[in-house]
């Protein structure tokens, strides 16, 4: 740790031995402190929280996660939930997505009130957050509209511009997940 505790010191006490001796014994408790100080501000924080803090979340919200779910898709999980206040508009289900998702190309939101559907269709790079978005999509989207979440693989459209030969390296199964948004 860059803060040691001889340089809060005076500088007439510095350069004596019994000064410098309880200092140096001080210090590994001083430093246990300081961690145990930014661990707690950062457990204050959903997005920063560790993993005990996050199963602790987990029980109280009474979410079911599962064993292999990394800590960012925990605490994304247990924010969403905490998240989930009335009214729902198109605007809170928005800034829910690109929270979740952190990127605005990974997501396209669409509505078409005339047909009461809601399509939401997510990038493959986050297909891990599918089932997460399609909760909170069910809590938030009218149970009168029809809700569609699906991954955005790559079509025939977008590969139809490409030529052949830029394209003859990839195998089918790296077509369909290659990102040409």
């Amino acid at each position: 740790m860059d803060r040691k505790l001889i340089n809060y010191l005076p500088d007439i006490l510095k350069n004596i031995e019994e000064f410098d001796q309880i200092m140096q014994s001080e210090q590994p408790e001083v430093e246990w402190l300081w961690s145990e100080a930014d661990k707690y501000i950062d457990n204050s924080f959903v997005l920063t929280q560790d993993e005990s803090t996050a199963s602790r979340w987990e029980r109280i919200l009474h979410i079911t996660s599962k064993d292999t779910d990394e800590l960012d898709v925990k605490n994304l999980r247990i924010l969403s939930v905490m998240q989930g206040k009335l009214p729902y508009t198109v605007r809170v289900l928005y800034k829910n997505l690109l929270a979740m998702v952190k990127n605005e190309k990974d997501f396209k939101l669409e509505i078409d009130n005339d047909k009461y559907s809601v399509k939401i269709t997510v990038a493959l790079s986050s297909s891990e957050l599918k089932e997460e978005i399609e909760k909170l999509a069910d809590r938030i989207v009218p149970a009168n509209m029809l809700l569609s979440v699906s991954l955005w693989y790559t079509t025939h459209r977008m590969l139809e511009k490409k030529t052949y030969g830029s394209l003859e390296t990839y195998t089918h199964e790296e077509l369909t997940r290659l990102d040409l948004r």
